[in-house]
């Protein structure tokens, strides 16, 4: 994954590999992210348009759509597809990348592009042409990404969001969120990433039933393999500057261990990765996740 401030050689590296030049006052790039053939991958779309937008049309490409002429009514079946929660929480719009969206153009004429559809297979977003699907991404929130027919390359690229700070809630039931800048974070690191409001679980009262009732999140491995597990606990465990055993409230594996405190063999580093999402949940109460800029 690549990722680059604005500089006098940032139109040559992105000609370099198919990129068109993006211009903006703030910091501007890209970053990938492999999928095999028709298996669901958990996505960051860390980047907006250079308007300011979070529109999927412009900040997402990278994949071969298919086309409506040739599948009908059954090209959500085959063609890349990108699930995005709702805000709400409620479910899921579906959106499908066709050579031939359906729009309206400024003539009030119908119309066809390349572009992420809704389900009907209308270009999202266009409300002219009655788009179910807004097309709108929502900053900390990642998406499922599919590439049914072949393996591929998603690519995002955009400007680094200009708010300074992102905020999500956490509710009790697991949920997708994900960092809302181009960066990898730890998790225990309040530079980058602040929660407010947790309900965390204790060693000293659950013993190794914590992993049930702390707050807990799920960080895809970069192998695919599975997740790896973190849990928000009062009383953490590491080993101090001196060397003794303390404890302080934080982020843990699995065996209650500071993520990321390798001198008290902490199993999980504690790092989301740049373009990676995460499953979040609450347990006991619904909490609220802040990223920093």
């Amino acid at each position: 994954r690549r990722f680059w401030a604005k500089t006098p050689m940032f139109s040559a590296l992105c000609a370099a590999v198919g990129l068109q030049a993006l211009e903006s006052a703030n910091i501007v790039g890209y970053n990938t992210k492999e999928l095999e053939k028709d298996k669901f991958a958990i996505a960051a779309l860390q980047f907006e348009d250079t308007d300011g937008s979070n529109d999927i049309n412009k900040v997402v490409s990278g994949l071969t759509g298919v086309s409506y002429a040739d599948y009908g009514s059954g090209f959500t079946a085959v063609a890349p597809q990108i699930q995005v929660p709702k805000a709400n929480g409620s479910g899921y719009d579906y959106y499908y990348y066709l050579t031939d969206g359906f729009y309206v153009d400024e003539n009030g004429d119908d119309a066809e592009k390349p572009g992420w559809c809704d389900w009907n297979g209308t270009i999202a977003g266009d409300t002219v042409a009655g788009a179910v699907a807004s097309g709108e991404l929502i900053p900390g929130v990642a998406v499922w990404v599919k590439n049914v027919q072949n393996s591929g390359t998603l690519q995002v690229a955009g400007q680094v969001p200009i708010d300074s700070s992102v905020s999500q809630p956490v509710p009790a039931t697991f949920v997708l969120r994900a960092g809302a800048y181009p960066v990898a974070f730890d998790l225990n690191d309040t530079n980058k990433v602040v929660f407010s409001g947790l309900t965390p679980g204790s060693y000293a009262r659950d013993g190794a039933n914590f992993v049930n009732t702390a707050p807990q999140i799920q960080v895809p491995k970069a192998n695919g393999s599975g997740y790896d597990y973190y849990y928000y606990l009062s009383d953490g465990f590491y080993v101090d500057e001196n060397g003794d055993d303390a404890e302080k409230p934080g982020w843990c594996d699995w065996n209650g261990t500071i993520a990321g405190d390798t001198v008290a063999g902490a199993v999980a580093s504690g790092v989301v990765p740049v373009g990676y999402g995460f499953w979040a949940k609450g347990v006991n109460s619904a909490f609220t996740v802040t990223f920093k800029k």
